[in-house]
């Protein structure tokens, strides 16, 4: 795979995430109250303490890289990392497009709490790790082995991405719910709660 594909799979993505609630919202979202649900459940004040939302998403966040690293070395791999890719990004999109549809302009800045600064580490860990985990799925494709260089290199470059991760999970239990807590109360949409 070329060293982009990954990138324009996770636009795709994003893309998707961005016009699907657009052409649902009028339908289906705004009527059950959905929109707000994700937002809601995920900024309210009764989060939990941050050594067991760290256990959380430990076990969330690294189910998912775990799982991508152990496809790379299948034919698994390839089909694993093109859905992770997508669905990464139609998430993204999709938080981005609901918080402004439920909140207006405000709405982004809500998102964009929400996402930061995990995020930083999160996105360029992930496409690399979905990058490298289908280009090894990739030579299992073709009934070829990798070598112990190769497979050497693979246990590296995972050990590297799962520390990355590590820092993206610390960021999230404990820099995100204070950035969020400040943006929360400046946003004039959650004075009354």
């Amino acid at each position: 795979m070329k060293k982009n594909q990954m990138e324009i799979l996770f636009v795709l993505g994003f893309i998707s995430g961005v016009v699907l609630p657009n052409l649902l919202w009028k339908t289906e979202l705004e009527e059950s109250g959905l929109p707000g649900l994700y937002l809601l459940t995920r900024v309210s004040r009764e989060m939990p303490a941050n050594p067991e939302y760290l256990i959380y998403i430990s076990k969330t966040r690294g189910a998912v890289c775990l799982l991508c690293m152990l496809c790379g070395l299948s034919v698994f791999g390839l089909i694993v990392s093109v859905v992770a890719s997508v669905w990464m990004g139609f998430l993204m999109g999709a938080v981005l497009t609901v918080s402004l549809l439920e909140f207006g302009v405000e709405g982004m800045f809500l998102a964009g709490a929400l996402f930061l600064p995990q995020y930083v580490a999160y996105v360029p860990a992930s496409l690399a790790l979905y990058r490298r985990s289908f280009k090894s799925s990739l030579c299992a494709w073709k009934g070829q082995r990798l070598t112990q260089t190769e497979r050497r290199g693979y246990g590296i470059f995972c050990v590297w991405t799962a520390a990355v991760m590590a820092v993206g999970m610390v960021l999230e239990s404990y820099v995100n719910p204070i950035l969020l807590e400040m943006v929360i109360g400046r946003l004039h949409f959650f004075q009354g709660l």
